[in-house]
């Protein structure tokens, strides 16, 4: 036997920019997995390629539903014949949250394994959730499960193939489910009720089985000297040897175009955000922003608030400098007549170049209010609804008034976690609203507004030297940069009809302000630069009313493509999601030569600094023959590959 000593601290703020993550492989028999040091989670348990569970954590949420960012210290792992333990100490400190637990995972050599959590309070304090989440991944929809209740009653079903509105499943004990033909994954829990949630709502790459009920009243308030112990345990049944077999690890991602490049969509129209850090747009990033070829500008009008008017002017006078029309979302308050009214008079006086007025979170009832009051100064076939927040809430108030002409939601990928692999793992659902969504809106336009990087709101103040929680440290990032290109592939693909990013200028926008910048120590970036993902949204915007061509990957955790095309032109978008080298093979680009642009940490700065520059560079020159074109990227790496004239 040998027996490994690790100590290992770790701390992930939301204010610091990301960090390599640490993990640990583990195998118990058939099972293979990977411990996470950095967020204190199991994750991807795997017989071969077949997912069992995409992960299990024991997160500690606050009153506000944040999450407190896990220390672990003290890792020990023993490995033996297939087998091992792995113990460690976890420390969740926050403000005036002190909670410490001990983890131990046991692993054997038939495939069993048991995670066990016990933990104590080292100060009072309220909570929404603490302890064991369990995650079933998106191959899991439409699969076969029995769940055995608290009672040890066991019901036959399957996972929902489109995302759930509610909780598919309440009072669990157990989860069995068919990972292959014969092949069944069992996840016992213990400790507390446990309960299930789609949590492809908040676009997270899960179905999350968790505790405590939400039924039960929370925020709950622990007790100093409060302990909590919980158990999961894994296990097997069915024939694994053909799963083994089909078990062929390989270090390289495959890119294929689809039928040699089938045009699937027009590229969706691509939007920013109306910037919350400045009142107006300098000359330059007047320029610069024109340069992205934008489809339209988003703003959020509250027609109670004494300042709407000027926020109004402000965004027709920015839309009309761009040459873009605008997106307004309507935030309606206690008075709603009154309220619309208002917008109606200030309306005739600005006459704003708007494609969409979306009426936010509103009911049929004022719906039709906004409709009848707003329909003498503005086409009724510019008027939708929408709900800023996720998908969640149209999803569960999906009666939908014969009038409504479009429907927005918004979306993020950290609800429930902050680090760069979940962020990855949730791209791909951002496609599962769109199909989801189309069940019971039907054909009418759908647009994706705002997507953002964090939850919008500020939940907490922040302190002294903090960001506030709704901005993100790696906004400026290759990364970002990755992840929007990601995302738009996605959607595209999907069939959204329009997408509405981040903001135009500062902490959430494409670019930083001119003159001084707020915490620079912990927000990397410059006074008057762009950020990397400035120059994805102007790579796609050249493209702009063209096709969406599908592209598929081998490992869309580590690599994914976006295949647009134009007026005899192609371009293949290639991001690096990973933050390790990649070799990436591409098959189905048309024989012929095509031009090679990258963007790395190698020419970041030059791109950041002097975009106008970085864009009129001249690309390395490649044969296309029949074979596949390899490429490879350098971490979080970005490539372009043009064709055609």
């Amino acid at each position: 036997m040998k027996c490994f000593f690790f100590a290992v601290f770790s701390l992930l703020v939301s204010t610091l920019p990301v960090v390599a993550e640490e993990s640990i492989p583990l195998r118990a028999g058939p099972l293979s997995m990977t411990f996470d040091v950095d967020n204190v989670m199991l994750r991807f348990v795997r017989v071969g390629k077949a997912e069992v569970l995409r992960g299990i954590n024991a997160p500690v949420r606050n009153q506000f539903w944040g999450t407190v960012p896990p220390r672990a210290s003290d890792i020990r792992l023993q490995e033996s014949d297939g087998a091992f333990q792995l113990t460690f100490d976890v420390k969740c400190q926050e403000r005036d949250i002190d909670f410490f637990w001990k983890g131990r995972i046991v692993g054997n050599s038939e495939g069993h394994v048991v995670f066990t959590f016990d933990g104590e309070a080292h100060s009072t304090f309220l909570r929404n959730r603490l302890g064991f989440c369990i995650l079933h991944g998106p191959s899991a929809a439409g699969q076969s499960w029995r769940i055995e209740d608290i009672q040890g009653n066991e019901t036959p079903g399957h996972f929902p193939k489109f995302i759930a509105p509610d909780q598919p499943a309440k009072n669990i004990r157990a989860i069995s489910h068919e990972i292959a033909p014969g092949v069944w994954a069992q996840v016992r829990c213990e400790g507390d009720t446990f309960e299930m949630e789609d949590q492809r709502n908040w676009t997270d790459a899960s179905f999350k089985t968790y505790c405590t009920p939400l039924e039960i009243p929370y925020p709950v308030k622990v007790v100093k000297g409060t302990r909590i112990s919980h158990k999961v345990q894994i296990s097997l049944r069915g024939d694994l040897s053909q799963l083994l077999r089909d078990n062929q690890p390989t270090d390289e991602v495959t890119l294929s175009l689809v039928e040699g490049g089938q045009a699937l969509h027009t590229l969706p129209g691509i939007g920013l955000q109306l910037s919350s850090q400045v009142d107006q747009l300098e000359a330059a990033q007047t320029t610069r922003l024109k340069a992205l070829n934008m489809d339209h500008l988003r703003v959020t009008l509250t027609p109670a608030s004494d300042s709407f008017a000027s926020v109004l002017e402000q965004a027709t006078t920015q839309a009309s400098a761009l040459g873009v029309s605008l997106h307004v979302g309507i935030q309606i308050g206690e008075k709603p007549a009154p309220e619309l009214q208002r917008l109606a008079d200030a309306i005739k006086i600005t006459q704003p170049p708007v494609s969409a007025w979306l009426v936010l979170a509103a009911d049929q009832k004022k719906f039709q209010l906004a409709r009848r009051i707003l329909g003498p100064v503005v086409p009724v076939s510019r008027i939708g609804t929408g709900e800023d927040t996720n998908f969640t809430e149209l999803n569960r108030n999906r009666a939908v008034d014969s009038h409504v002409q479009m429907i927005s939601y918004g979306m993020n990928p950290q609800c429930h976690a902050i680090d760069t692999l979940t962020m990855v793992e949730n791209l791909e659902i951002q496609a599962d609203t769109v199909h989801s969504a189309r069940q019971f809106v039907g054909d009418r336009p759908l647009l994706i507004s705002p997507i953002t990087l964090r939850v919008q709101g500020v939940r907490q103040a922040p302190l002294a030297g903090e960001l506030p929680s709704n901005v993100d440290a790696r906004q400026p990032s290759v990364f970002t940069a990755g992840w929007t290109l990601g995302s738009i592939k996605y959607l595209a693909q999907a069939g959204a009809d329009s997408l509405t990013y981040y903001e135009t200028v500062g902490w959430k926008g494409v670019m930083s302000p001119a003159g001084d910048f707020p915490l620079p120590d912990i927000f990397p970036a410059k006074p008057d630069e762009v950020y990397a993902v400035y120059h994805v949204f102007r790579a796609v915007g050249e493209f702009a009313g063209g096709k969406v061509r599908e592209v598929r990957s081998s490992d869309g955790l580590s690599a994914i493509g976006l295949a647009l095309a134009k007026k005899g032109r192609t371009r293949l978008l290639v991001a690096n999601l990973s933050e390790r080298a990649q070799s990436i093979r591409i098959l189905g680009l048309a024989p012929g030569d095509v031009e090679l642009f990258r963007l790395d940490a190698d020419n970041e700065t030059t791109a950041r600094s002097d975009p106008e520059a970085f864009s009129r560079r001249r690309g390395q020159w490649l044969s296309v023959s029949r074979k596949p074109l390899q490429l490879h990227l350098a971490p979080y790496g970005i490539a372009q590959l043009d064709q055609g004239s």
